[in-house]
């Protein structure tokens, strides 16, 4: 995934384009979503055939983390490695999460200037991240 993205649909309609449930814990659009901020995600309920929608901070604090100072760089994980690096492998197998989003940015550098700019999937419907999430284990932020 890359370093900001934007979800400007409001929480009934991607709880309804994801078929997923959501939680008590109400959201607003945003289109500036920045890594360490509470970001909206759809798991899978672990007993029961459900998908919910729920707000976790995206980062992941690995399991040998003494703080959670190293959530934001945190954030990328390799799709060659993350299978093997020990920050996202157990993660990965059963952790796994989807993060609901209409827009992405990339940011290009002309000089000391940096120009964002947001791309689209077929005229900004949702999608969720190529690379799914992965939610973090015992250490996990929720809101």
């Amino acid at each position: 995934m890359c370093g900001r993205y934007r979800l400007s649909r409001r929480k009934k309609l991607v709880e309804e384009y994801f078929d997923s449930v959501a939680g008590g814990e109400d959201w607003s659009p945003r289109y500036n979503i920045a890594p360490t901020q509470p970001v909206p995600v759809i798991r899978q309920n672990p007993t029961k055939p459900v998908r919910e929608l729920s707000l976790m901070r995206w980062g992941l604090i690995p399991s040998w983390a003494k703080d959670s100072s190293v959530t934001a760089q945190m954030i990328n994980a390799r799709s060659e490695t993350v299978s093997t690096k020990p920050a996202f492998r157990d993660a990965l197998k059963s952790r796994r999460c989807l993060i609901p989003a209409d827009g992405f940015y990339e940011w290009q550098r002309t000089g000391k200037a940096k120009q964002p700019y947001c791309f689209e999937v077929d005229e900004g419907e949702l999608f969720r991240s190529r690379e799914s999430g992965i939610a973090g284990r015992t250490r996990l932020e929720t809101r």
